[in-house]
C-alpha cells in the first residue's frame, strides 16, 4: 500500500494499491476509464487508532475518488 496523503486533526491516513485494470476487466467507479498507465486504485483509509476502512470501489485516480463521494 502506498501512502498518499494524513489528515493530522482527524488522525488518519489515506494509502492506496494499484490494481490492473485490464487482467479483471474493472473500470474506474466515477469515469468508467483507466488512468493513462492503464492502472486503478483501490484506497483505504487507516487511523492512529488502527481501525482500516478499506474502500469497495476502484479508481483511476484520487480526484475521481473525491468527485464520487463528493469530497471537496
Amino acid at each position: 500500500m502506498a501512502y498518499i496523503n494524513r489528515d493530522p486533526f482527524a488522525r488518519q491516513e489515506m494509502h492506496r494499491e494499484t490494481v490492473p485494470g485490464r487482467a479483471n476487466w474493472a473500470n474506474c467507479a466515477w469515469c468508467g476509464g483507466l488512468n493513462a498507465h492503464g492502472k486503478l486504485y483501490r484506497y483505504r483509509i487507516e487511523t492512529d487508532g488502527g481501525r482500516v476502512w478499506p474502500d469497495d470501489k476502484v479508481f483511476c485516480s484520487i480526484g475521481c475518488r473525491r468527485i464520487y463521494y463528493q469530497i471537496p
